[in-house]
């Protein structure tokens, strides 16, 4: 299938800085692609372009063939969109915000109200008629992931979706992503949480020094990564290099790799023998977090917080 984002040497520069150079994306229907990068790496910066909030500087954007600069309302309806600033008025409900902008979006009322009963009906935003000011961080995420899959657009730009979800909400939003994904919509999701990334991506492309890698997901092999979540005591990481363990980062618990699973017990048992408190011990499943962990630290930048 041809793609339907397209991004061809996009550059953008807010006065003398430069925070994009050279971005290329193709991304098909019914694919999911994971944006990573450190914080100021640029993620929103080409979010706001593909949503049309930014002119590029040179290069071009084509999103389901459209110019999102060019500012029509067909481009808007055809889009979900969560950003860092989720637009809805404080002193209205939820149900009338939505209202508003369904209208926009050229859907009528019987067609939101039977979305909202037929995917929303467990959430604490179904029923809810306070004033959205009143709301908490998660119940307002929830409110714009709502907006956002209203009317099933065929492409989305989600900017961290998951951010203050509760983990009921967390996996709603998780089975909303699939459902569009299977109705052949196309998404990016920036997102700090690499959890979200393994779970719901296709592709995943990291965005260093202006410019977007895109990583492979890794592959089973002989050798076995784990994570344990503990403390960061430099004992800790001793007894695990001690006993085979390979590749060692510490982010909210140790990344390790070991030849055998047989290594585990002898680790755990020697950790448990100088007080470490082991809060989960998890074998980890191919996918895309533990290169981008390791792409970082060959790199030698460090971890922001949330990595």
């Amino acid at each position: 299938m041809p793609p339907i984002i397209n991004v061809s040497k996009l550059n953008k520069s807010f006065s003398k800085y430069s925070i994009l150079d050279n971005i290329s994306i193709q991304i098909e229907p019914g694919t999911v692609y994971g944006l990573v990068g450190l914080n100021g790496a640029g993620k929103t910066t080409l979010l706001r372009l593909l949503t049309g909030l930014l002119k590029p500087d040179n290069g071009t954007v084509s999103v389901l063939n459209c110019n999102p600069w060019e500012h029509k309302r067909e481009y808007y309806q055809k889009i979900g969109v969560v950003l860092e600033n989720d637009g809805f008025w404080g002193n209205l409900s939820v149900k009338d915000n939505l209202a508003i902008y369904a209208s926009a979006k050229g859907l009528n009322s019987s067609e939101v109200e039977k979305y909202i009963d037929e995917y929303w009906k467990n959430s604490e935003i179904h029923s809810n008629t306070r004033k959205v000011k009143t709301l908490s961080r998660g119940q307002r995420m929830q409110c714009g992931l709502c907006r956002a899959f209203m009317g099933w657009p065929e492409v989305y730009f989600l900017d961290e979706p998951a951010l203050a979800l509760d983990m009921t909400a967390y996996e709603h939003m998780c089975s909303i992503i699939r459902h569009a994904q299977k109705r052949g919509a196309a998404m990016i999701i920036s997102s700090h949480q690499l959890d979200t990334i393994d779970k719901l991506c296709d592709r995943v492309g990291i965005l260093q020094d202006k410019r977007i890698q895109e990583l492979e997901k890794e592959k089973p092999d002989s050798v076995s990564g784990w994570q344990i979540v503990t403390e960061n005591l430099e004992q800790y990481g001793k007894i695990i290099k001690d006993a085979g363990g390979e590749e060692i980062v510490y982010d909210n618990g140790y990344y390790f790799k070991i030849d055998t699973p047989k290594t585990i017990p002898l680790i755990i048992k020697n950790l448990v023998a100088v007080d470490c408190k082991i809060y989960e011990v998890k074998r980890l499943q191919d996918g895309f977090s533990n290169t981008i962990r390791n792409y970082y630290n060959s790199k030698k930048e460090g971890f922001n917080d949330r990595y």
